[in-house]
């Protein structure tokens, strides 16, 4: 204005426009959220601030899937956990219903003397199993013991009919093999691979028949439960193992503030060594884009270089996400309108984050701003509308945060909105928010969660019925953003960890990772 310029600053620097008020200034961005800050004044002390953000980086374009989003590892004891589950699935009502469904077990002879083998029952003692990691896949050894079916055998010998009831047992029925896991075109395939199986101490005795005929029953028995033995090991372990291989069951999709999300893990390699095995899977989120919303072109999600980390063998399980697959996430969110809230009284009622104390009504608007007592009635609602400019970027960093998590761009709207009346806009402010994201595992999932007190820069932009003190508009962000904050954790929060679910991991860590601390790696033991 006339009154003229007494001071400029953009970051702290000293800036001097040109005499037409145009000025060109230089700033370092850094990889992430930048935050410029530019404040002015005249030489009658009025000020004036505002503040910018800018995303600075490599970009991945959003039709493109995330390299090396998640790398896992899985050591012996998860590979003891994994055989566990399976075992309990072996033998049991599931075997003898896939032995019962082969009757008769065997039916053969002669114009002299002829059989037919029925089973009427079957029991099996403790199953076990044992995956032991080698190069190129597992070891696998399973055991069912105690083989116990009984049978009906009928035929004629010499023309005379003949039935009996008797016993087919073995001790032990053992399966060995080898358990190979191949990843193509992001599809998991487990096969089994140099099977064999064999009935310890098998008895099988037919009285009053021919031993020909008897040796012929018995030989055709035996084949039969030994294959069914392997069938049931081959339907119930290469699913078991799959669970563990991240991405190999498919897409997980998970309601998210009333929205369908969509996270895939797509699998690009498994690698097996005599400790474990080595996982790696690209990713990419996806939702269905926000009705009546519409967002400015991007060049993509944020993207760093780093290669993922190298994984010990002392802890049972290991999975290093990258921030790259953070950031992707983030800028789905954004783009399927997740990070646009409007809160009211209903929202608050079915967000379990936000506080019971907190009371969206004029009374609270005129604590913070005394200037709005008698132009509105202090019973009336009130609503607040957030929306984002930009998508959130996360980087790694060391504990106790592990994320830095940039919100730049967002508009915050507050109305009064009388019921039947007209809702009128009260304060509109721009606001660029940092702030320290600490994550946790709470049954399988990892859930995100704000750690400390957020950096908020605001810049107020509408006070079209009153002007308001600063210092009341600064503390009212802060009362109101943190619990905010923790509503924008929950769309980062609730996916499982990309495993078998039997792992339950106890002294969990979280850590900065890889070698260019771009990952964020969890560990843990069984």
């Amino acid at each position: 204005d006339q009154s003229g310029i007494a001071y400029f600053v953009i970051n702290g620097d000293p800036v001097v426009p040109a005499a037409n008020g145009t000025f060109r200034h230089t700033l370092a961005a850094v990889h992430g959220l930048n935050v410029i800050e530019l404040e002015a004044a005249d030489p009658l002390g009025q000020r004036t601030q505002t503040a910018l953000s800018v995303i600075s980086g490599d970009f991945l374009p959003e039709a493109s899937v995330v390299k090396d989003a998640v790398a896992t590892r899985l050591n012996t004891p998860a590979f003891d956990a994994i055989e566990r589950v399976a075992a309990l699935q072996l033998g049991g009502t599931n075997l003898s219903a896939l032995i019962m469904a082969r009757n008769p077990l065997y039916t053969g002879g002669s114009g002299l003397a002829s059989a037919t083998v029925e089973a009427t029952a079957a029991s099996f003692g403790a199953p076990s199993l044992d995956l032991t990691p080698q190069v190129g896949g597992l070891d696998v050894r399973a055991e069912i013991q105690s083989v116990d079916l009984t049978v009906r055998v009928f035929g004629r010998v010499l023309g005379i009919g003949y039935s009996l009831t008797t016993n087919v047992t073995a001790d032990v029925a053992r399966l060995e093999g080898t358990a190979v896991v191949n990843v193509a075109n992001g599809q998991v395939t487990t096969d089994l691979q140099n099977v064999n199986v064999d009935l310890d101490n098998f008895r099988f005795d037919i009285s009053g028949v021919p031993g020909f005929l008897e040796s012929l029953a018995r030989n055709a028995v035996r084949g039969l439960i030994e294959d069914q033995v392997e069938q049931q090991v081959r339907a119930i372990l290469p699913v078991e193992i799959n669970k563990a291989i991240a991405g190999a069951n498919g897409p997980i999709t998970q309601n998210v503030l009333g929205k369908p999300v969509t996270l895939h893990m797509i699998p690009v390699a498994v690698v097996f060594d005599a400790d474990g095995a080595t996982v790696v899977a690209d990713g990419d989120m996806t939702m269905p884009p926000a009705a009546g919303v519409i967002l400015p072109t991007t060049p993509g999600s944020l993207s760093t270089p780093g290669a993922a980390p190298t994984h010990g063998t002392t802890k049972a399980f290991y999975a290093s996400i990258n921030d790259d697959f953070l950031n992707r996430i983030g800028h789905a969110a954004w783009r399927g309108g997740l990070m646009n809230l409007k809160i009211d009284d209903a929202f608050l009622r079915a967000q379990p984050s936000m506080p019971s104390w907190l009371s969206l009504d004029a009374y609270m608007l005129q604590i913070f701003f005394p200037s709005l007592r008698g132009q509105v009635n202090p019973l009336d609602p009130i609503e607040i509308e957030i929306g984002t400019l930009a998508p959130p970027v996360f980087q790694a960093k060391p504990a106790p945060g592990l994320l830095d998590a940039g919100l730049g761009e967002l508009t915050f709207s507050v109305y009064v909105a009388p019921v039947g009346g007209v809702r009128q806009l009260v304060l509109q402010t721009s606001i660029q928010i940092q702030v320290d994201v600490a994550p946790a595992l709470n049954a399988g999932k990892i859930q995100m969660r704000i750690a400390g007190q957020p950096l908020i820069r605001t810049d107020v932009t509408q006070m079209p019925m009153a002007r308001f003190d600063p210092l009341g508009v600064e503390n009212f962000i802060d009362f109101i953003i943190p619990p905010v904050l923790q509503v924008f954790a929950r769309v980062w929060s609730g996916y499982p960890l990309p495993t078998h679910p039997a792992l339950n991991l106890t002294g969990v860590d979280f850590l900065q990772d890889g070698p260019g601390l771009d990952f964020l790696t969890v560990q843990g033991d069984l």
